[in-house]
């Protein structure tokens, strides 16, 4: 089954979040997660240094298109 994710910067300066969704094919969100992000986080993603595949989500391998999106495959032990 594919999946897409997509991943967004939340939230007010100084208190500013990377929140990382996986989508199924309709675009409803299966799995998600956030992480607490840094000025300089926040600048590697907006300067696409770093991608929203480097924080990852548990149990799922991210594939980028960009910095903010991409594709997802769920892993299997």
């Amino acid at each position: 089954m594919s999946f897409m994710y997509d991943s967004r910067v939340i939230g007010p300066k100084g208190y500013q979040e990377l929140m990382v969704v996986i989508l199924n094919k309709e675009k409803n969100p299966i799995d998600s997660c956030c992480y607490k992000i840094d000025s300089p986080q926040v600048y590697d993603l907006m300067s696409a240094k770093k991608g929203a595949h480097d924080f990852g989500i548990k149990g799922w391998k991210l594939e980028p298109s960009d910095q903010y999106q991409g594709f997802a495959n769920k892993v299997i032990k």
